[in-house]
């Protein structure tokens, strides 16, 4: 399973990539790399190196600080079971904020019931 950091920094990278409206293979030739290289770099299933960051930042012209925005809330993360890392990933993707409500909603009720039957 990839890395969330990873994760996030390929989505931003995808992000930045569309907004600029250059192409994975366009973005691949400048830094030297095919397409899949690309594609693999914005799902997160291979690593950017440092040097590629920095290329990538440069050619999409943005600061390298912006590939890592959304990161900085897993520096003190506790682990999650794949499930629970797929869940969060599903809740990101809500464009809903009432739909985003009614999740946390139904959990914090969920985990409620589950401590009221324990105790």
């Amino acid at each position: 399973m990839p890395d969330p950091v990873d994760i996030i920094v390929g989505r931003n990278v995808r992000q930045f990539r569309a907004l600029r409206r250059v192409s994975q293979l366009e973005l691949g030739e400048a830094l030297g790399l095919t397409f899949q290289q690309i594609q693999k770099y914005e799902k997160g299933a291979n690593r950017v190196s440092a040097s590629k960051l920095h290329q990538i930042a440069v050619f999409l012209d943005v600061e390298i600080s912006a590939l890592f925005e959304g990161v900085s809330q897993f520096g003190s993360r506790v682990e999650l079971s794949p499930d629970a890392y797929a869940l969060a990933l599903s809740y990101d993707k809500l464009s809903s904020s009432a739909g985003k409500e009614a999740v946390k909603t139904i959990l914090t009720l969920m985990v409620g019931e589950t401590a009221e039957t324990a105790a």
